[in-house]
C-alpha cells in the first residue's frame, strides 16, 4: 500500500524531481572553480584588509566633523556617578501612637538616622510630631501595610539609597550602632539581615528591625504582585520573609561579611545591662517614656566608652614621652598627630587636604614649590633644620652609641594645626673599641616634630567695601596702547560701582612727545562725558635731567615703569588728602570689581597695606622649544603668580608718608618703589595671590646679539616676570641652549 502511494506521487511530480536533481547537480559543480578563481585574483591583487580590524579617520586641521548629539548632564557628579547615601529608616505606627511612641522613637532616633520616615494606615492623616515625616496610607488592610511601606520606599527612595530598615513602634533603635553596623556593609551583596524570628528559621523578626539592601528592595519590588496574592499569614514577618525568599532567593541572616546583627529582647524584671549599646534594637518597650530611658542609658553606656579611650590614648602618649626630644617631654603630646598612636596618620578628607612632604639635603631641599627643581636652604629654614639634625643626632648617638651621625635624606611636611614634622635617614657610624670609629654602619629612620608655640591672633579693625579706590597710573609713551584697554576694563567697573576714581599722569621725556598721549586724552575725555560726576583727573609733567639720564641708561621697560612711579608718588601723591586710599598701578594690569573690593577690605589705615601676588600670563612663545611635535603652543590663559612683581600696591596716603619719613632718617638713597618704603614701616603686609588682577604678556624687554647677552637679558626678563625676548635674542638663547642644554626656564 506504501510502495504504491509513493510510486503514484513519483509519476506525478517527475519533471520537478528531475529539475531538482540537475540543480543541485550544477550548484556543486561549479563550487570548486568560482573559489580557484577568487584565490586567483586574492594572489594576483593587493591583501584583502580584515573586515574587523578598526580603521583610523584622519582629517585636516579645522575640518567639521559630523555634528554629535548633545548631552544633558545632571547637575551633580553623586547623581552621574551613582552615588547614593547610607540608609533610610522606616516605622510602622498607627494614628493612635503618633504623639506617644512615635514621638519619643522621633526624638531618640531622627538626629542619629540620615533619614527616618513613619507609615500610617489613616483615611485623614492626624498632625504629625515635630520633625517626623509621616506617609498614611488608605489602604485599611493591616495585612498588606508592610508592602505598602516597601513600595513607597522603592518607588520614591530606591535610586537615593543603599540600605533599608523597616521596625515597628514598639521597638528601640540604637541609631548609633545601626549607622555604624550599615557603614561596614558592602552594598554590592545581597542582604536581608536581623534576627531569626523565634517560630521560622528563614525569616527575620519585624520587631527586632529587618534591613534590606538596595539590590534586594528592587527584587521585591518587582515582585509586589505575587507577594500580595501569597500574603496569608497574620504576622508581617513571615509576609516579608516569603516576599524576600521568592523574590530574592535569600533567607534571614544575623551574621554577615563579619559584622553580627544582635537585637535584645526586654522583660519586665530584667534590667539593662552595659551589653545593650552593642544591640542594634530591643524590644518590646510599650511606653514612651521606656524608650528615653533605654536612650539615656545607651548613651551614658557610648560616653563611659569614649572617656576610657581618651584615657588609654592619654596613657599610651605619656607612656610615648620618653622618646621625646630633650626639652619637649611632655603628656600631651604628639599623641594629637595621629588618630592612634603607632599606627600612620588618617587620610585626608579630600585631595586639597593633602599634605605636601619636601625632600631636602644637607645643602638643598628638592622641589621646594611649583617653580624651582631645588634651592639652597638659606635664612630660617637653613636655621630650622640644623637645629633638628642636631637634636636629633645627640639623641641617636646615646641611643644607638654611634660616633658620628650623618644626614643620608630629609623631609619636612607642614602641620598647621599641629606641628612641623621631619623625616631623616641618618648614617650612624657605632664606636669601635680602639675609638678610631672605623667599620660597619647602620642606616635609621628618625621622626622629628618641632610643637608649635602660642597661636598669635592679630587683631584688625572692621572695615566695609565703601572706601573710595583712588588708581593712581603713570605711563611712558610705550604704555599709551595698553592705557586704552586699562581705561576700557575701568569703564566696566565704573558701571557697577562708582566708588572708583582715576590720577592719571603723563610722564613726558619731551615736548615732541606729549603727541603720542593724545588717543589716552580722548579716552578720558570719553570715559568722563560717559560718566557723570565721576572722579577721573589728568595730569601731564615732565622728566627732569637727572631722571632723564637714568631713563636713558634703563635696559628694560621694567626700569621704565619703576622710573614713572616714583615720579607718580613725588608728584601727584601731594594733591591727594591724607585719609585717601591710592592703588598704585600698571598699565598692562586687568582686574575687575572684586579686586577692587578686596582692595578695600585688606588695606586698613594705620594697620595694614596690601601687595597682592598678580597672575602673569605666559606668551605665546616663538622659540622651538615651546611648541610640541603637534605645533601646539601655550595659550593666553596660561601663565603663574609672579610674586617678584612689585609694582601694585594698595595703601593711605598718610601711612605712605610716614613710612616714607622713617625711610629718609634711617636711608640715605632714594627708594626704589613703594613696596620698599612701606616695608621700612611699622605697619603689617598682607601679601596673598591675587586671582583676579592679570598681567598681560610684556614685549620684548632687550635685545642681545650674543649667547651670554641673551642668557643675561633672560634673567632680567624671569626676575621682572617679562616673557618674550626679542628675534635676536631668541637665536642666540637656542644657540646657547644647543651647545650646553642649560635649563634657563
Amino acid at each position: 500500500m506504501l510502495s504504491r502511494c509513493v510510486v503514484s506521487q513519483v509519476k506525478h511530480n517527475s519533471y520537478f524531481l528531475v529539475g531538482l536533481a540537475l540543480g543541485l547537480w550544477l550548484a556543486l559543480a561549479t563550487v570548486p572553480l568560482e573559489e580557484e578563481s577568487a584565490e586567483c585574483v586574492a594572489a594576483a591583487g593587493a591583501v584583502v584588509a580584515d573586515e574587523w580590524e578598526p580603521v583610523r579617520e584622519q582629517r585636516e586641521m579645522g575640518a567639521a566633523g559630523a555634528a554629535g548629539r548633545s548631552v544633558q548632564r545632571p547637575r551633580y557628579y553623586s547623581t552621574e556617578l551613582g552615588m547614593r547615601a547610607g540608609l533610610l529608616a522606616g516605622a510602622l505606627t498607627s494614628e493612635d501612637a503618633l504623639g506617644g511612641r512615635a514621638a519619643a522613637l522621633n526624638r531618640t532616633a531622627a538626629r542619629l538616622l540620615p533619614a527616618l520616615r513613619f507609615f500610617i494606615t489613616a483615611s485623614a492623616l492626624r498632625s504629625a510630631p515635630a520633625g517626623a515625616n509621616v506617609v498614611g496610607f488608605t489602604d485599611t488592610r493591616e495585612m498588606l501595610k508592610p508592602f505598602h511601606a516597601l513600595k513607597y520606599l522603592a518607588d520614591n527612595y530606591l535610586e537615593e539609597y543603599d540600605f533599608f530598615f523597616l521596625v515597628t513602634d514598639t521597638t528601640f533603635v540604637n541609631a548609633q550602632r545601626l549607622t555604624e553596623l550599615v557603614s561596614r556593609l558592602s552594598v554590592s551583596q545581597d542582604v536581608y539581615m536581623g534576627t531569626v524570628a523565634e517560630d521560622d528559621t528563614q525569616y527575620c523578626s519585624l520587631e527586632s528591625g529587618i534591613l534590606l539592601s538596595n539590590s534586594v528592595l528592587r527584587a521585591v519590588h518587582g515582585a509586589l504582585d505575587w507577594c500580595v496574592r501569597n500574603s496569608y499569614s497574620p504576622h508581617h514577618h513571615e509576609n516579608i520573609g516569603r516576599c524576600v525568599l521568592h523574590a530574592a532567593h535569600i533567607t534571614c541572616t544575623s551574621f554577615l561579611q563579619g559584622e553580627r546583627y544582635l537585637s535584645w529582647r526586654l522583660t519586665g524584671e530584667m534590667e539593662p545591662q552595659p551589653a545593650l549599646a552593642d544591640a542594634v534594637t530591643a524590644h518590646p518597650v510599650h511606653a514612651p517614656e521606656h524608650l528615653y530611658q533605654l536612650h539615656a542609658y545607651v548613651s551614658r553606656v557610648l560616653l563611659q566608652r569614649a572617656q576610657e579611650q581618651v584615657s588609654q590614648l592619654r596613657v599610651a602618649a605619656a607612656l610615648s614621652a620618653r622618646r621625646h626630644p630633650r626639652g619637649f617631654r611632655n603628656a600631651s603630646w604628639p599623641a594629637g598627630l595621629r588618630a592612634t598612636p603607632g599606627l600612620a596618620a588618617p587620610p585626608p578628607a579630600t585631595r586639597f587636604d593633602h599634605l605636601r612632604w619636601t625632600t631636602f639635603n644637607a645643602t638643598h631641599a628638592l622641589m621646594p614649590d611649583d617653580h624651582r627643581t631645588a634651592a639652597p636652604l638659606t635664612g630660617a629654614t637653613k636655621a630650622a633644620i640644623d637645629l633638628v639634625l642636631e637634636e636629633s643626632g645627640a639623641w641617636a648617638r646615646r641611643r644607638w652609641a654611634s660616633s658620628r651621625v650623618r644626614l643620608l635624606e630629609g623631609a619636612w611636611c607642614w602641620q598647621p594645626p599641629h606641628a612641623l614634622r621631619y623625616r631623616l635617614l641618618l648614617h650612624l657610624q657605632p664606636d669601635t673599641q680602639d675609638g678610631s670609629g672605623s667599620g660597619g654602619g647602620a642606616v635609621r629612620q628618625v621622626e622629628v616634630a618641632r610643637v608649635l608655640g602660642g597661636a598669635r591672633l592679630a587683631p584688625a579693625r572692621y572695615v566695609t567695601e565703601s572706601a573710595r579706590v583712588r588708581v593712581l597710573l603713570a605711563l611712558r609713551a610705550r604704555h599709551v596702547r595698553d592705557a586704552r584697554a586699562l581705561l576700557r576694563r575701568l569703564d566696566a567697573c565704573l558701571r557697577a560701582d562708582r566708588n572708583a576714581a582715576l590720577l592719571l599722569l603723563l610722564v613726558v621725556a619731551s615736548r615732541n612727545e606729549s603727541v603720542v598721549f593724545q588717543p589716552v586724552r580722548d579716552a578720558v575725555r570719553d570715559l568722563a562725558a560717559k560718566h557723570r560726576g565721576a572722579d577721573l583727573e589728568l595730569m601731564e609733567t615732565e622728566l627732569e635731567e637727572g631722571e632723564s639720564a637714568e631713563e636713558g641708561t634703563a635696559e628694560s621697560e621694567e626700569e621704565e615703569l619703576a622710573v614713572a612711579q616714583r615720579l607718580a608718588l613725588r608728584v601727584a601723591l601731594p594733591r591727594l588728602s591724607q585719609d585717601q586710599l591710592v592703588l598704585l598701578a600698571v598699565p598692562h594690569m586687568d582686574f575687575n570689581q572684586d579686586f577692587l573690593n578686596r582692595v578695600r577690605m585688606n588695606t586698613i589705615a594705620g594697620e595694614q597695606w596690601f601687595l597682592p601676588v598678580a597672575f602673569a600670563r605666559y606668551a605665546q612663545f616663538l622659540h622651538p622649544r615651546f611648541v610640541d611635535a603637534a605645533g601646539a603652543r601655550p595659550q593666553q590663559g596660561t601663565g603663574r603668580f609672579n610674586a617678584r612683581h612689585r609694582h601694585v600696591v594698595a595703601f593711605y596716603r598718610a601711612d605712605y608718608d610716614a613710612a616714607l619719613e622713617l625711610w629718609r632718617k634711617t636711608r640715605s638713597a632714594e627708594p626704589s618703589d613703594a613696596a620698599a618704603v612701606l616695608a621700612r614701616g611699622p605697619l603689617r603686609v598682607l601679601r596673598a595671590p591675587e586671582p583676579a588682577l592679570l598681567l598681560a604678556p610684556r614685549a620684548a624687554p632687550c635685545a642681545a646679539d650674543s649667547a651670554a647677552a641673551a642668557a643675561a637679558c633672560l634673567g632680567r626678563a624671569r626676575d621682572a616676570g617679562l616673557q618674550q625676548l626679542d628675534l635676536g635674542a631668541r637665536h642666540a638663547l637656542a644657540k646657547l641652549l644647543l651647545e650646553t642644554q642649560a635649563q634657563l626656564y
